[in-house]
């Protein structure tokens, strides 16, 4: 069967199921946030449900970040003891996740950000989440399949590469066998995303369904106004998602832009570039802001995966947060030159308000260009080129 979870309606008799569409979770959400429904404080003010669920998220999320560290400072000195410890940490995981995507769809329920959208080739995007969740999907055994035809839709980039990493991370949950797809409705013209989780829905417990991730995925959707159904089967499930194509003037002007960042770009093609960051929003502008200078991306969310991904593929760039910046960071770029024999091309993310769109490297042993969150998209190509031709 087909649902379109964004347009029916539950009633009160009716049988929980997998497939109920998800209104009735943000309708819950909003109810609960009723005259009557408030707890009270400690000072006997009213608490409203936001604020209990930030609270909470926050709690949950930094008390299992803490356990997570403790396992890896276990594993460090007892590898043989942590591995036998999988399942453990697999649970710290999806609890600490959990407690983070709850802040995510608070942060989208009362103040959503402001979107840019722009001409994007779905596929591409779709090729980024799936290269950061390598690993992840690699620990956990679950198999990818992927057939990504080309097709452009008018979105803003890092809430559609959230949208697609959500998505992912919720199939791989229900099933070791995932399958997504890109292509374009010949009927509609619109790009689609279908992503199918290859199980049993029937012998899947309803929290794996009605999971917070599940929660966000759907906020995220509703956001960026895509159209989204789920087809039920013995064997499967699959959701399509529906995004708006690019008019022939969006289509023109993307061109143009692409072409006049070539010729700019032209001497640091073929650099490979890793992008550290804990948000998967921040990675997203990131790549997005990247594409077309003809640099090999690679992505970490956090300092030891970063590690890992630079002893695979050695980068000539580093990319990073001014959040995870400290001695793990010098570490890495010690790491880098003793391999390369030079030091990497560093940019670092500054948060401030008010920050310098782009403020150059001084010469140095730890040489670092500073870049502003809020300038990704028009100062970060021109900044990893002044960094790169500095060390190459």
């Amino acid at each position: 069967m087909a649902l379109n979870w964004f347009s029916l309606r539950r009633t009160g008799a009716d049988r929980r199921t997998p497939g109920a569409e998800p209104d009735d979770v943000a309708d819950r959400g909003r109810t609960a946030a009723g005259p009557g429904a408030d707890s009270p404080s400690a000072d006997g003010q009213p608490l409203s449900w936001p604020e209990m669920v930030r609270v909470m998220g926050q709690e949950v999320s930094s008390s299992l970040a803490a356990a997570s560290d403790q396992l890896d400072r276990l594993n460090r000195l007892e590898p043989s003891l942590v591995s036998g410890l999988g399942p453990l940490r697999d649970a710290i995981e999806r609890a600490r996740q959990a407690g983070l995507a709850a802040q995510q769809v608070l942060r989208l329920h009362e103040d959503p950000p402001a979107q840019q959208r722009e001409v994007l080739n779905l596929a591409d995007v779709a090729r980024a989440a799936l290269t950061a969740r390598g690993e992840w999907f690699k620990r956990r055994h679950v198999h990818v399949r992927q057939g990504l035809a080309q097709a452009q839709v008018v979105a803003d980039s890092s809430m559609a590469y959230s949208l697609i990493d959500e998505l992912l991370q919720w199939a791989g949950q229900l099933s070791s066998e995932v399958v997504i797809a890109v292509d374009k409705s010949q009927r509609s013209g619109r790009a689609r995303l279908r992503v199918s989780a290859w199980c049993d829905p029937a012998t899947l417990p309803e929290g794996s369904w009605r999971s917070m991730r599940w929660v966000l995925w759907h906020q995220l959707a509703r956001a960026m106004g895509a159209q989204a159904q789920m087809e039920m089967r013995n064997d499967h499930v699959r959701v399509t998602l529906s995004l708006a194509a690019p008019t022939e003037a969006q289509l023109s002007t993307a061109m143009d832009e692409l072409n006049g960042q070539s010729s700019v770009s032209a001497v640091i093609q073929g650099c490979r570039v890793l992008i550290v960051s804990t948000l998967a929003q921040r990675r997203a502008q990131c790549l997005q802001a990247l594409a077309g200078y003809g640099v090999l991306l690679d992505q970490a969310d956090s300092m030891g995966q970063a590690m890992r991904v630079a002893e695979q593929h050695l980068p000539d760039a580093l990319i990073y947060d001014a959040i995870v910046a400290g001695p793990a960071m010098e570490q890495l770029r010690d790491r880098i030159s003793a391999r390369s024999g030079t030091q990497p091309a560093v940019i670092e993310i500054n948060e401030q308000a008010g920050a310098t769109e782009f403020q150059a490297s001084t010469i140095g042993t730890l040489s670092t260009g500073h870049v502003a969150a809020g300038s990704l998209k028009q100062a970060l190509g021109p900044a990893l080129v002044f960094e790169l031709c500095k060390v190459i």
